[in-house]
């Protein structure tokens, strides 16, 4: 008389469809906070704006700000391009009169009484082009402090 063969089919699919699941949920998770399997891409993680504070007084109404990005791969800082502003550059608030930035860091006291924030924003993937920065996107923010007296 012959025995049965045992199926270990039933145990396989068994482990099999536990598992596929709590794969697929992991995955999801990384997925839906914002992070990906595997961080292969250099990434901006912040940026350093140097001076961090400056008296235009003291150097005839104009400071040449620099910004530094600095990254989460080799080569871990670079000068990166940023989107100079007094303040938040998406803000619809004006600037003060008699204050003003150029692209290049470039800030002028002339009138303005008080003290200002100066931002350098720059997109966190150094490969995406300054002119798809918008609020939405993944942005980085170095700061520092401007005063006009």
């Amino acid at each position: 008389m012959r025995r049965p063969l045992k199926s270990t089919t039933s145990k396989r699919t068994t482990s099999a469809s536990f598992l596929f699941p709590v794969i697929a949920a992991t995955l999801l998770m990384t997925i839906s906070c914002g992070g990906s399997m595997m961080m292969t891409s250099r990434q901006m993680q912040s940026i350093t704006v140097s001076p961090a504070s400056a008296d235009a007084k003291s150097s005839g109404g104009m400071v040449q700000f620099t910004a530094m990005g600095n990254f989460n791969m080799a080569p871990m800082t670079s000068n990166v391009p940023v989107r100079w502003s007094l303040g938040n550059p998406f803000s619809s608030q004006p600037v003060p009169s008699g204050v003003s930035i150029d692209a290049n860091g470039l800030a002028q006291c002339s009138g303005f009484m008080g003290m200002i924030t100066v931002e350098a924003v720059s997109p966190m993937d150094p490969s995406m082009p300054m002119s798809q920065m918008t609020m939405n996107t993944m942005n980085i923010i170095g700061m520092a402090q401007l005063n006009c007296a």
